[in-house]
């Protein structure tokens, strides 16, 4: 099987990230991917991590096996009440325990891809991308993965999710002159539709999760497919367009991966709904690489597809 280089950027969605688990898998075992780089941000950033130290089955044993509480740690309103209150906690949940779970899966490991992911501070208000080769690599993961206000602010900084500012980072991509890239997303071009809130979480959740984030990443992806387009027709017209700062804009073929239908909760870790999630992202990797042409092999065994009632 012949090798296809690229860059792999992986968008937040909390435990919607299954999906990139599933379609990641698909496109470096049935269609030669191999990555040169791999950026990510939110959940993005945990996979990335994993996919850079090359620890495939270590990755997927993780996702197949993870638990709500392997993430953080939920308590009774009347006690978020109190955190909130006299404590001054900075978020409902506390999700020191995905931090615990980084270290373990991912600690005292190398990287053996370059890998990058986005963090932004609450002090500063500014997006710090952060390479596998720092020291402080594995805390930026657990940074980036902390949705503000659902858990609380990390660190001096308030270090939370790199979406906030960056939730597909493909500017952080392009300065790295990648061959091609293949951007990997969680959710849906659609926004969900939802039950009404119940409580503020679902309010915090729906806002910025689903919404907030939803449309940046929409954003992101439509401004890069657009400049891309005007650089391809500039350059068959033998034109050339510069940036403000006048670097030439560089062509670089793109390929995006996203689900068809909606995935779900963001916080949903329910075992059904991750390998369903898993299944969902490697049917749509085969389908959008065959769609651009690309022939894989024989494809290798899949999840089994479970009943739920959405992806139905």
């Amino acid at each position: 099987m012949a090798e296809r280089v690229a860059t792999l950027v992986l968008s937040g969605g909390g435990a919607k990230g299954a999906f990139q688990v599933g379609a990641e898998r698909v496109l470096r075992e049935e269609f030669g991917f191999r990555w040169e780089r791999i950026f990510g941000v939110s959940v993005g950033a945990l996979n990335a991590a994993l996919l850079a130290q090359r620890e495939y089955a270590r990755l997927m044993d993780l996702w197949l096996n993870i638990r709500e509480e392997d993430i953080y740690r939920k308590f009774p309103w009347p006690l978020v009440a109190l955190r909130l209150a006299f404590q001054h906690k900075l978020g409902f949940y506390d999700d020191t325990p995905m931090r615990k779970l980084i270290q373990k899966h991912a600690s005292g490991r190398p990287f053996r891809i370059p890998a990058h992911v986005g963090r932004v501070s609450l002090v500063s208000g500014e997006y710090d991308l952060v390479s596998s080769d720092s020291p402080d690599f594995l805390d930026a993961v657990w940074h980036s993965a902390t949705m503000p206000v659902i858990w609380e602010a990390i660190g001096p900084q308030a270090h939370v999710d790199g979406g906030l500012r960056n939730v597909t980072p493909l500017g952080d991509a392009l300065g790295f002159k990648p061959t091609e890239i293949v951007v990997i997303v969680c959710n849906s071009a659609a926004i969900d539709t939802a039950k009404p809130p119940t409580n503020i979480l679902d309010v915090a959740k729906r806002s910025l999760t689903d919404i907030t984030i939803n449309e940046i990443l929409r954003n992101d992806v439509d401004e890069f497919v657009r400049i891309n387009q005007l650089v391809e027709q500039a350059h068959q017209a033998e034109l050339t367009l510069k940036k403000p700062d006048g670097t030439p804009y560089v062509f670089c073929p793109i390929t995006l991966i996203e689900p068809s239908k909606p995935m779900g909760d963001t916080l949903d870790f329910g075992k059904e709904t991750i390998r369903l999630r898993m299944r969902h992202g490697e049917e749509l990797a085969r389908a959008t690489i065959q769609r651009t042409g690309a022939r894989p092999p024989q494809p290798v065994a899949t999840l089994p597809t479970p009943q739920h009632p959405f992806l139905a």
